[in-house]
């Protein structure tokens, strides 16, 4: 990416990226706005999927312990709550789960275990500070507390409340398309959790589609097509993906999903939430690495999750392409500030000749 396109790519996404983008709310209609207006301005013939999902957004939650009242953050669909229990990291069925650093599996397990609430707080080696929560599918409301105050509420009972109200979000997916033949995918999601910009998880990516479209649309004769999908919903649980891939997928070989680039720690996530993911397009992925002599890892991170698994769940082969350990995301550390322009350079070059090159390794 050259000096000029790189100060251009900085300049918007400074725009986009100062919004928080929680679908349905007002800074997520701006943020579209622009990514539409840019999409129009270059003549792209793009496509838009719209779909709508209800979920419980809460507004604020809290914890007593005797009077005192402590400030927590509640995770999208948190249900508005009233209930009290004892807060351990050992517990037990009617107790209010303490877990730190929670995961999904970490969260279906309390809920199983019969936790009325699950209470989460970043662990010692991450920066202090609340965890704004994507929808997790529980029955069970979830909450983050500043790691200053676990000492308040740790092995003490207390009284949890949250207050919520359930909406109907409208989502949009925006698609494009280049080339002929079998189908590659490349997509990331535009929306984020409440109060956070997300400039990382996944502003970079979303960005970098469109850059990396613009730059191959005129000059792409490679024998696969490859369709870009900005996916919405994400944080609502994989709402935009979902929507898509239920419409059917013909013809797809391979998804490359973009999710937490632009940051330190840049690697490829070859083992998630959901098992492995593609073998065959990895080990491409590998071999061009090595060729361009560039430093990405490869991990295996199984707490982690992305827009990529509803089409591994039909069997396409995917690429989770991110950085590990990815620790801003879903805090307010994840903003413009956030960006280190040497990776998402690195990424833009390397994902730009291994799309141009992918027929050939």
């Amino acid at each position: 990416m050259k000096g000029d396109r790189l100060e251009f790519f900085k300049e918007f996404a400074y725009k986009v990226l100062s919004y928080n983008r929680l679908t349905g709310t007002e800074g997520h209609r701006r943020a579209r706005r622009l990514l539409e207006s840019s999409l129009e301005y270059i003549s792209s013939n793009y496509q838009k999927e719209t779909f709508r999902v209800n979920r419980f957004i809460p507004t604020e939650a809290w914890m007593k312990v005797g009077e005192e009242k402590v400030r927590a953050v509640a995770y999208i669909g948190s249900k508005d709550t009233e209930t009290e229990g004892y807060v351990k990291e050992d517990y037990i069925e009617g107790d209010i789960a303490l877990i730190p650093d929670l995961n999904g599996e970490k969260a279906l397990e309390a809920q199983r275990k019969g936790a009325v609430a699950i209470v989460n707080y970043r662990g010692d080696y991450k920066a202090n500070g609340y965890v704004y929560g994507s929808y997790m599918g529980l029955s069970i409301p979830v909450l983050s507390i500043d790691r200053d105050d676990l000492r308040k509420v740790a092995d003490f009972k207390v009284k949890l409340s949250v207050r919520s109200s359930e909406k109907t979000l409208e989502g949009t997916n925006l698609l494009m398309e280049i080339g002929r033949g079998p189908i590659i995918y490349l997509l990331a999601h535009m929306d984020t959790v409440q109060k956070v910009y997300g400039a990382v998880n996944s502003g970079v990516g979303f960005l970098l589609l469109l850059f990396i479209y613009e730059e191959l649309r005129g000059r792409y004769n490679a024998p696969y097509k490859l369709r870009f999908l900005i996916t919405d919903g994400r944080e609502l649980g994989f709402e935009g993906a979902r929507f898509h891939v239920s419409r059917g997928l013909k013809h797809v070989f391979y998804c490359i999903n973009l999710e937490g680039i632009g940051w330190h720690n840049p690697c490829v996530i070859y083992e998630d939430a959901k098992g492995y993911n593609g073998e065959r397009i990895n080990e491409l992925f590998y071999k061009h690495v090595e060729d361009l002599k560039v430093k990405i890892d490869f991990r295996k991170a199984k707490e982690r999750e992305g827009d990529h698994m509803p089409f591994k769940e039909r069997g396409v082969q995917t690429l989770f392409l991110s950085s590990h350990p990815l620790t801003i995301t879903h805090t307010l550390y994840d903003n413009y500030e956030a960006i280190s322009w040497d990776h998402v350079v690195l990424w833009y070059e390397v994902i730009l000749s291994f799309l141009r090159r992918f027929h050939r390794l």
